[in-house]
């Protein structure tokens, strides 16, 4: 038996906004852990019905309620994709926010961010930046492991902390994807004779 997800016909945009978090939204409980594949297909279904063809003989504000859901599905769906932003709809819910500068405050996290970024200055071989990158996704990983142990034990402290690291770590991973695609391009011949 398929369940279904939701009625846009039924919807009342008033009463959906205060409960739209990403999860619920995509009819998901809410967890750092989540099946990619049940996400994918929640939101496959979602998108299929709120497509604006099913709405051309709706009333206006059928076809209008449909159109912001969608746009929300398509937020929720980006949200819960991108491990920082799940883990930050989490916080959320959790009611604990977390400031970006609260990385200085901690010693510990301050000396690890300094140390990946002075590992991602020093990259020279391609050998090195795959190594780099292989250590740093370890490093992501054990990141998120603590994320979701600390959601399912609810604990709020755990939970800043390891979203604070999350939150480097990634953009470091993304630095070092770009400072590898760049240093790529310089050893391009095709781009060296321009």
């Amino acid at each position: 038996m398929t369940r279904q997800l939701h009625n846009p016909g039924n919807w009342d945009i008033e009463s959906i906004r205060p409960q739209a978090t990403p999860f619920a939204l995509l009819s998901l409980l809410p967890a750092y852990s989540l099946d990619m594949e049940v996400l994918e297909r929640h939101y496959l279904i979602l998108q299929r019905e709120l497509h604006p063809d099913r709405f051309i003989n709706k009333s206006p504000r059928e076809a209008q309620t449909a159109e912001m859901m969608s746009a929300w599905i398509n937020r929720a769906y980006t949200t819960l994709k991108d491990p920082v932003l799940r883990a930050k709809a989490l916080l959320k819910i959790k009611g604990c926010m977390v400031d970006e500068c609260t990385v200085f405050q901690d010693n510990a996290l301050l000396e690890e961010a300094m140390e990946w970024r002075q590992r991602l200055e020093e990259l020279q071989t391609s050998a090195h930046q795959k190594q780099f990158q292989i250590d740093l996704q370890e490093a992501i990983k054990a990141c998120e492991d603590d994320f979701s142990k600390a959601w399912d034990r609810q604990d709020q402290q755990a939970l800043q902390t390891s979203y604070l690291r999350l939150s480097y770590l990634m953009k470091t991973f993304k630095q070092g994807q770009i400072k590898q695609s760049m240093q790529a391009e310089d050893q391009d011949p095709r781009v060296l004779s321009r």
